[in-house]
């Protein structure tokens, strides 16, 4: 049989700015004292920061699952669609372009409201299988430039990355 790629591999990525409470918390699990201490206004981030966040919640808003408990701790985050590539530098520079014009009110949220702000890279790779049945995975380039590194640096941003696989047929 040939190796004629029968299932194509694919990677799908996208990137977030978040903000959340700058604490130095030892869970999971989080006792009450700690969750009550990672809520934060949401709507106090957008004034400050003047990005309309593309997600946001409060600390005891219903959770959008039926059934599920209330929402634990404050979220907010300004995101970029998905985007099919292999390169993380690309997303990441791609949010890093949309957010600098904010930089100041990014600033100023994290220290008025004793927050932090990170980059967090999602990135989900869902497997192929070749002509012979074989799964074939194709894998993202973590590497950054050097000018991505230090854009993120003036802005006091951490960088963090979720991956995901996914199996042909699961």
């Amino acid at each position: 049989m040939s190796n004629e790629l029968v299932v194509a591999a694919t990677c799908t990525q996208r990137a977030y700015l978040y903000l959340e409470r700058e604490l130095d918390l030892q869970g999971p699990p989080y006792s009450s004292e700690d969750l009550d201490r990672m809520a934060f206004e949401p709507d106090a981030v957008t004034a400050r920061t003047g990005l309309v966040p593309t997600v946001a919640w409060r600390r005891g808003d219903p959770s959008p699952r039926a059934g599920r408990p209330p929402r634990r701790f404050s979220h907010w985050a300004y995101e970029l669609p998905e985007k099919s590539t292999l390169d993380s530098d690309e997303v990441v520079t791609a949010l890093l372009d949309a957010i600098e014009p904010y930089a100041a009110g990014i600033a100023e949220a994290r220290s008025a409201l004793g927050l932090q702000a990170g980059v967090m890279v999602v990135i989900w790779v869902e497997g192929g299988r070749d002509a012979d049945g074989a799964v074939t995975f194709t894998t993202p380039s973590l590497g950054y430039r050097q000018r991505t590194v230090q854009r993120l640096a003036e802005m006091h941003l951490s960088l963090d990355h979720d991956q995901y696989v996914e199996l042909p047929g699961s």
